[in-house]
């Protein structure tokens, strides 16, 4: 079992119940750039196929999935956890590398740094 994470383009609001109905996220980038930035937070990412990095260290266990809207732009990135004490803080670099925002599927609501082992 993983607890879920999405990152996309999402309006700056306070929590997910407040994005509007009418909203669509745009993509958020291309799938190249973003893989460098992938392996600037996380170094020991190893890619898999052309949308896949496996994060694993001794406290850290992740799977980053890009979903692509075309051959080159990401429309988001789906991170898999599966477990790992720092997993959630690598997110949260990540999102700030990135300057992004996340869903979290467990709390369904926004990803919140200040509460993470709430999804875990």
């Amino acid at each position: 079992m993983s607890w879920d994470i999405y990152i996309q383009d999402l309006p700056e609001v306070r929590s997910a119940n407040e994005i509007p109905e009418d909203f669509r996220p745009r993509p958020i980038g291309d799938r190249d750039l973003l893989a460098d930035r992938i392996r600037k937070v996380f170094p020991m990412a190893e890619p898999q196929d052309s949308d896949w990095f496996f994060v694993k260290a001794p406290d850290m266990d992740l799977s980053l999935q890009l979903h692509l809207e075309d051959a080159t732009q990401v429309r988001y990135i789906l991170v898999h956890v599966h477990g790992g004490p720092q997993s959630a803080a690598g997110i949260a670099a990540l999102l700030r590398e990135l300057g992004l925002r996340a869903l979290d599927t467990a709390t369904g609501d926004l990803f919140d740094a200040a509460t993470l082992e709430d999804g875990l």
